[in-house]
């Protein structure tokens, strides 16, 4: 109470002070034009808000030297024993060994207390996530102990309140730090946050929510919000995400089914490429409406890719019977989804894909797929060669020279595997 007296008195002294000399300087001009009076008033405010400015740059700039003072003072307390922990990825610790390494008892460990304040927790936070990203070397038993560490400090609690409570930049933030540490979230935070105004918020808890539901529960991508607000950093998460959930032993949902669900073509593609990247060959059926209704060159190409890589032989004549009314890209995307089918069957078209166009990338990738097609395509590539105009040479040269012939063949698969093995990305 005495402190809110002390400041309620200043606070009270400091707007008198300043409502009389703002009066008595108006005063001064009260005679005087209009337009001088007018100018006197923006001198007024500007004075007002040059002295609000430097109060929010006095206020900022002590915000960060205490956010200075306050990681100079983590990483010199807890900045070995941290790396210490991250270091150690071939065992599992102990809690007894990790209030060891920290030199702390284990009073002190159970009382939760070691951080003073938020901005210390926040810090911490910090420090771990920095470390756990540049990390290059991924384990289960790394994973349990950055668990283990946080559960010393009460980081998880922490988090949680942020993401509950905190500021809009904050849960962000946090709720990034909780998806890469893998820490357990609520359902019920999880649910508000999905509610929010702010696009990012509503994306983050989605994710959160995919790892954490049942099977069934994942009907955020049949909503409009996500046709509307999909891009490419959505495509990235799923595949982390699906991959998680296959490693969990968790069942895939039927990609194709969402595909359907999609307004945007561009959303649907990326549908249609995660299905060959999770072998979903059961669900290429259900593309087959999409390949006939659609006009979208693009998605056209990925459905032909995904039938191509995934072998879907039942879809082969369909591709074979469209080719000769699509662009020249997509003409390229069937002869390689035909040639990785590898039925034997149609090998007359790609001699059709060669022949029927001036384009030289159509014209060559059709020489390549003859090449890749096994010793029948290879036949009729050599026979083309021999009866070869002498300007239509320079096609084959690629067939002769060791060098260019290594990237001849066609990829066989597009199997999702996490480009870098890392704490965030791991396959456990």
């Amino acid at each position: 109470m005495d402190s809110m007296s002390v400041i309620s008195y200043y606070f009270r002294l400091i707007v008198t002070y300043a409502t009389y000399y703002l009066t008595y300087y108006h005063d001064l001009f009260v005679e005087y034009p209009f337009e001088v009076q007018t100018a006197v008033w923006a001198q007024q405010w500007a004075l007002i808000m040059m002295l609000m400015i430097v109060v929010l740059l006095a206020r900022k700039h002590k915000q960060r030297r205490q956010v200075r003072h306050a990681r100079k003072k983590l990483q010199k307390l807890f900045g070995d024993a941290v790396q210490q922990v991250f270091n150690t990825d071939d065992r599992m610790m102990t809690r007894e060994e990790i209030v060891k390494l920290f030199k702390i008892t284990e009073k002190e460990a159970n009382r939760r207390e070691l951080l003073k304040n938020n901005m210390e927790r926040r810090e911490m936070c910090y420090y771990i996530y920095d470390s756990l990203i540049h990390d290059e070397v991924a384990s289960p038993t790394k994973h349990g102990n950055i668990h283990l560490l946080m559960e010393i400090f009460n980081l998880p609690s922490f988090l949680e309140t942020e993401v509950s409570v905190g500021s809009m930049r904050n849960k962000v933030v946090a709720m990034d730090m909780i998806r890469s540490f893998k820490l357990y979230i609520s359902p019920w935070v999880i649910n508000k946050l999905l509610n929010s105004k702010q696009v990012r918020v509503r994306r983050l808890a989605m994710y959160a929510s995919v790892m954490s539901s049942s099977d069934s529960e994942l009907e955020y991508f049949e909503t409009d919000f996500f046709d509307e607000n999909c891009c490419i950093f959505d495509e990235i998460e799923l595949g982390y995400t699906l991959h998680r959930r296959r490693a969990a032993g968790l069942k895939l949902p039927n990609l194709a089914h969402w595909a359907h669900f999609q307004k945007n073509d561009n959303t649907k593609c990326m549908f249609v490429r995660l299905m060959r990247r999770f072998d979903q060959r059961e669900y290429c059926e259900q593309l087959r409406s999409l390949f006939l209704e659609s006009k979208h060159k693009k998605l056209i190409e990925e459905i032909s890719r995904t039938w191509g890589y995934l072998h879907y032989t039942d879809g082969e004549q369909l591709l074979v019977n469209t080719m000769l009314t699509q662009p020249d890209d997509t003409k390229v995307a069937i002869m390689h989804a035909v040639t990785r089918m590898a039925s034997g069957q149609n090998l007359e078209l790609l001699l059709d894909g060669y022949q029927n166009t001036t384009n030289p990338h159509v014209r060559f990738e059709a020489l390549r797929c003859m090449w890749s097609y096994g010793d029948e395509g290879r036949r009729m590539l050599n026979k083309l060669e021999a009866e070869a105009e002498p300007a239509d040479l320079k096609f084959f040269a690629f067939f002769h020279n060791p060098i260019t012939l290594e990237k001849i063949p066609l990829d066989k698969e597009q199997a999702y595997h996490p480009s870098v093995e890392t704490v965030y990305a791991m396959s456990y």
